[in-house]
């Protein structure tokens, strides 16, 4: 990584599930992670894991060019946030992983307080009844003064900006959703904290993406650096397993 910045890398996977890529990134996955693979009951679960964690690994020799896909290993935290255990690279990276039905996402960064999330979204939902069990009161009300389109839009705004948050504090799901609360607006994208919570608002920056019609995706900036870290995009980094 040449510069201080957060690499994002989307696929979709309807536009490269094939056998030939499935195996291809299979190949790329260490055993432990083609053990895991092998145990979700659904194939179209265990493809997901498949591509999920063979673009972690692109992702990572895109940053660090010098690592061989196959090379990373990683470990877990204290709650459960997976690190790159090994090899070490001239500047530390870190990342955050997610994948939802059709779609994966990572981020890389030298900042360790960088998680993405992403998720489906569904008209099935019930966001306000959801809400109510999950979410902090300021987000319920917001969510009850609107029309039950644009409620179910920003149920999933909410929904991945806290999901983002907590997986780039590294907290898992071991802070409450309802102890900090997200406002989203055109203009900005802020959030707030219960009094017991100790952390700054003012050291966070978030951005909404949607891959798809049917998919939101959030990342959460605590880098505390001005204005926030540039985002590159990136496309499904495939090509670099074939090659």
């Amino acid at each position: 990584m040449t510069d201080d910045r957060i690499e994002l890398f989307v696929g979709l996977i309807e536009t490269f599930d094939a056998a030939a890529a499935i195996d291809t990134c299979r190949r790329l996955l260490s055993v432990d992670e083609r053990v895991r693979a092998d145990r979700f009951k659904f194939e179209r679960h265990q493809r997901q894991y498949i591509f999920a964690h063979a673009m972690l690994r692109l992702a990572l020799s895109h940053v660090a060019p010098n690592v061989a896909p196959t090379d990373w290993s990683f470990a877990a935290g204290r709650y459960g946030r997976p690190f790159v255990a090994a090899p070490m690279t001239s500047t530390a990276l870190h990342f955050s992983l997610s994948h939802a039905d059709g779609c994966v996402a990572c981020v890389v960064s030298r900042h360790e307080a960088v998680g993405v999330d992403v998720e489906t979204v569904s008209r099935r939902v019930a966001p306000l009844s959801t809400a109510l069990r999950f979410f902090a009161p300021e987000e319920v009300e917001t969510l009850r003064g609107l029309p039950e389109p644009a409620a179910i839009e920003r149920f999933f705004d909410y929904w991945t900006l806290k999901e983002a948050y907590l997986k780039a504090r590294g907290f898992g799901l071991n802070l409450p959703l309802d102890a900090f609360a997200m406002q989203v607006s055109r203009e900005a994208i802020e959030i707030s904290f219960k009094p017991d919570i100790a952390d700054d608002p003012q050291g966070w920056r978030f951005q909404l993406f949607s891959p798809s019609p049917s998919h939101r995706l959030a990342i959460a900036d605590g880098s505390r650096a001005t204005g926030g870290l540039p985002i590159t995009r990136n496309a499904w980094p495939l090509q670099e397993a074939a090659e």
